[in-house]
């Protein structure tokens, strides 16, 4: 009797068994789908100007972070006063990147040959329009004594 009722009960085991791992397949393959989609939404490459030239037509319409110095001579703000047009490089660019920025304030620091990092979207005209501007600080301590670059 007792090999009958053992019987019984595993087709119904193993139905159940089947079913948490359906389900828990189910949840893995959202959870990646999730992960993946989120991902693809935050992704953004960083560029110097020479290899954002290097993709071509393949960059237009991409959301891109370029990097290159600020072309001395080259900037100017639009006539309203919240937008401006400048040209960066590197030094393998074949020509500097024209990037025009209408984002409003700009950083105090951003002059002549201090590296720039537009983010943003290459056109169809080869005109970078950045949707955010940065420029890196270049650095005060970097030929100051070794104890002045500790800091506490």
């Amino acid at each position: 009797m007792a090999s009958v009722a053992s019987t019984i009960g595993a087709p119904a085991r193993s139905s159940r068994n089947l079913k948490f791992i359906v389900a828990g397949a189910v949840i893995a393959i959202a959870v990646a789908y999730l992960v993946v989609a989120g991902l693809q939404g935050a992704t953004v490459y960083f560029l110097t100007v020479s290899e954002l030239q290097a993709k071509g037509a393949a960059a237009q319409n991409q959301v891109f972070r370029v990097s290159g110095n600020l072309v001395p001579g080259t900037l100017a703000k639009d006539s309203t006063g919240v937008g401006v047009q400048f040209l960066i490089a590197d030094p393998a660019a074949q020509q500097p990147l024209s990037v025009v920025y209408h984002g409003g304030q700009v950083p105090d620091i951003i002059g002549d040959n201090i590296e720039i990092v537009a983010e943003g979207k290459l056109d169809s005209h080869g005109t970078f329009t950045a949707s955010s501007v940065l420029a890196k600080c270049p650095s005060r301590l970097e030929d100051a004594q070794p104890e002045e670059h500790e800091y506490q």
